[in-house]
């Protein structure tokens, strides 16, 4: 059907320039391609378009069984894409042509996604294995048996690489053997959880993690020693803090999925500043801007003042959650999937999205701009890697039904 708001610009339109309209112009064709309010004026303006340049199934076959969270974020190295799936393990593919370049299985597959450094892919499967490969052969370098399915991806800094796993056990082993370093083991509580993990944040000689207790703890890199502590989740249920922590200056920015949002002091983890606001995913901080863009368990998008906490501006999802946010090279743009809807774009300026597309099952992974070929990556809940073109288009001064057909 015709939503109202169309048939009255329609009219308006007709009025002015005697128009005939098509009773049976589809909706879709109205949301995704044709803006009235800037067609109706000459002049010749132009809109944005994402449209589909790859898409691959990254299962090595169809897939039957319960629906697997496939939430890796796509990692781009060169000429290629490297990403993780909740099937069946971790693939590399040539970005251009999409032709697959090797494939390592991991039982329960690997759903916290990869991380790549020094020519080398790291991950942490559902088979409680972290494994580092090599990069341009897919080649088994060492693996360690962490006894918890491992729900993010490792962090590598200097010498060491930082794993979290979904027993609330942050390890730390030697980048070039995998031998363990140390452990932090965070005693469980009876408290409902959510089935996510945060991933470790390394920054000079700490690290910092979130927990399901709604903890979020500093440690030594050098021994895991704990220098402290701050309590954030403080419901009954859900209380995770399950946010990777995100570092800008002396804050950390980090949430529990049914609290609040914080802002941390680096050195002492005291409270900066707290906003009732619950989720799982990071936050995103713009690169030239005092803001930050956080996505809640409640379906928003919200935009905060980085120093304050004061919120300026919001979207709100029609249904489920949207994934991290991600910013444009430009740093006009931003594009985060929605958990059971499309692919968003959305103009930084007015804060309204500008063109969307749908993958088929909705997205909880977060996506990834590629300024190298005006693209953006993504992977499906379907388990679909999918590359999006992003394109102007001028839009035509005349109505789409009287375009012809044969450009």
């Amino acid at each position: 059907m015709i939503k109202t708001k169309f048939n009255w610009r329609l009219r308006l339109s007709m009025i002015a320039g005697g128009v005939l309209a098509i009773a049976n112009l589809s909706c879709a064709s109205v949301g995704e391609k044709l803006n009235l309010s800037r067609l109706l004026p000459s002049g010749g303006a132009r809109e944005f378009h994402l449209e589909p340049r790859l898409t691959r199934f990254t299962g090595e076959k169809e897939f039957f069984g319960y629906r697997r969270m496939h939430r890796a974020t796509p990692w781009l190295v060169g000429d290629a894409v490297v990403i993780a799936n909740a099937i069946d393990g971790v693939v590399k593919y040539d970005a251009n042509s999409g032709r697959e370049i090797w494939r390592y299985k991991v039982d329960g597959g690997v759903e916290g996604g990869v991380s790549v450094a020094d020519q080398r892919v790291y991950f942490g499967g559902g088979d409680g294995q972290v494994v580092a490969v090599d990069l341009n052969s897919g080649k088994e370098l060492w693996k360690f048996a962490a006894r918890a399915e491992i729900l993010s991806a490792p962090s590598v800094a200097g010498d060491r690489v930082y794993v979290q796993t979904g027993a609330d056990v942050v390890l730390a082993l030697e980048r070039e053997s995998g031998r363990l370093a140390w452990l932090y083991n965070r005693q469980m509580t009876g408290n409902l959880s959510i089935r996510s993990t945060s991933q470790p944040t390394v920054h000079q000689d700490r690290v910092y993690a979130g927990f399901a207790d709604g903890f979020v703890v500093a440690l030594r890199a050098r021994d895991g020693a704990m220098q402290w502590e701050r309590k954030l989740g403080k419901a009954s249920r859900f209380r995770d803090v399950d946010a990777t922590p995100v570092i800008r200056g002396q804050r950390l920015f980090t949430a529990s999925f049914d609290g609040s949002l914080v802002a941390l002091n680096l050195e002492s983890g005291e409270v900066s500043w707290q906003v009732e606001l619950g989720g799982y995913t990071p936050v995103r901080l713009h690169e030239a801007e005092s803001k930050l863009y956080f996505s809640t368990h409640d379906g928003r998008l919200v935009e905060l003042d980085e120093s304050s906490g004061k919120v300026l501006r919001e979207l709100k999802l029609k249904r489920g959650m949207a994934t991290r946010p991600t910013i444009s090279p430009t740093g006009n743009l931003m594009v985060f999937g929605e958990s059971e809807g499309r692919i968003q774009l959305v103009n930084l300026e007015n804060f309204q999205s500008v063109a969307s597309y749908a993958t088929g099952e909705g997205v909880v992974g977060e996506p990834v701009f590629d300024r190298q070929r005006q693209q953006i990556w993504v992977m499906s809940l379907g388990g679909n890697l999918l590359s999006l073109k992003l394109d102007h288009k001028k839009v035509a001064e005349r109505f789409p039904w009287t375009r012809a057909r044969n450009p």
